[in-house]
């Protein structure tokens, strides 16, 4: 929390406003996570190659690097209205996001004892669903993440949504979104997940209203000082890239079919996993041709000491796609 400390007519002013500004609160958050390390990335044209050097909001970072605003103001009766703003960094550069300020979220809501609703740029339903069951919590270096998608194409964020989520009911949550005609397609996103003791469990779903449906659903186990997870992925619309020019194959319609399986132990500040993720069928569709594709194993290593409950380094190693990624990182949390 960012705090100022004004006076003379500028406190005589903020004490005449006092009551409106009582119940109203600010946040300044964020992280900044850089590594040193290596990796391959597809876009919509090829799959680059990143070669040694500092990375961050990358596949070999635990997360991204940016900076956050939220609030949240006190209606009365139970009610509150809140807002939240992020925008993703270049740690390393110090650049902003070239998609855009607060590119990563942008959103008001309203909530209270009934749920609460969002508008705008903001997480979706199907990918809180899977952060709850994934091994790294569906972070920067989830295999499950690099290996089919945000639960397919849905994406980890969704601008022009407008979602709904349900109180917590006896461990049960239920988040819903539709997105009206964005770039000239309407968009439905589902999530829930359900929590008892040690086990949560989780379902995701999502389409576009021209494209196949996106689906998934996994589990997460605590016991003692280790974690269990597993999923399953049904992931379409992606694009398909030559395997001998790595170039994006025109007109192919790239879609898979995997599960994932991992676990991760923590002794006091030192914590390492291992999580695998496994094509079961790959294919790409030209028209109306099917091409069998090479279906993948996946696998992420991961190595980490917590310095504290907001900093820690850490190490990955990712094999996806045939590629070795890997790097070598600071994180904090602010």
């Amino acid at each position: 929390m960012k705090k100022i400390q004004l006076t003379g007519l500028a406190l005589a002013t903020l004490a005449a406003c006092a009551p409106a500004w009582a119940q109203s609160t600010v946040t300044i958050y964020g992280a900044v996570d850089t590594a040193i390390g290596k990796f391959y990335q597809a876009d919509s044209t090829q799959i680059k190659e990143y070669k040694t050097s500092l990375q961050s909001s990358s596949r070999v970072n635990l997360q991204d690097s940016f900076v956050g605003f939220k609030g949240v103001e006190e209606l009365g009766g139970g009610l509150q209205v809140g807002f939240q703003l992020e925008q993703k960094l270049d740690a390393s550069s110090g650049s902003a996001d070239p998609e855009g300020a607060f590119a990563r979220s942008s959103n008001v809501w309203l909530g209270g004892g009934w749920g609460r609703i969002t508008l705008g740029r903001a997480i979706t339903p199907s990918y809180n669903a899977m952060a709850a069951w994934d091994l790294m919590g569906a972070g920067n270096n989830s295999i499950a993440l690099r290996t089919f998608g945000a639960v397919g194409t849905g994406g980890q964020r969704q601008s022009n949504q407008i979602s709904y989520r349900t109180p917590q009911l006896g461990g049960l949550i239920v988040e819903a979104a539709y997105t009206p005609k964005e770039n000239n397609r309407s968009k439905i996103d589902l999530g829930a997940t359900y929590a008892t003791g040690p086990l949560i469990m989780g379902v995701a779903y999502n389409k576009f209203s021209d494209l196949d449906a996106n689906y998934a659903f996994g589990a997460k186990y605590h016991y003692q000082n280790f974690e269990f997870s597993g999923g399953y992925y049904h992931s379409r619309n992606g694009n398909s890239y030559s395997e001998n020019t790595l170039q994006v194959v025109p007109n192919a319609i790239f879609g898979s079919d995997g599960v994932t399986l991992g676990g991760k132990a923590t002794w006091g500040q030192f914590s390492a996993g291992v999580d695998i993720a496994r094509e079961i069928k790959a294919e790409s569709v030209v028209g109306n041709t099917r091409f069998d594709e090479k279906k993948y194993t996946n696998v992420l290593i991961n190595g980490a000491y917590a310095f504290s409950k907001r900093t820690k380094t850490y190490v990955n190693y990712m094999r996806a796609g045939g590629f070795n990624n890997y790097g070598v990182g600071l994180s904090h949390s602010f």
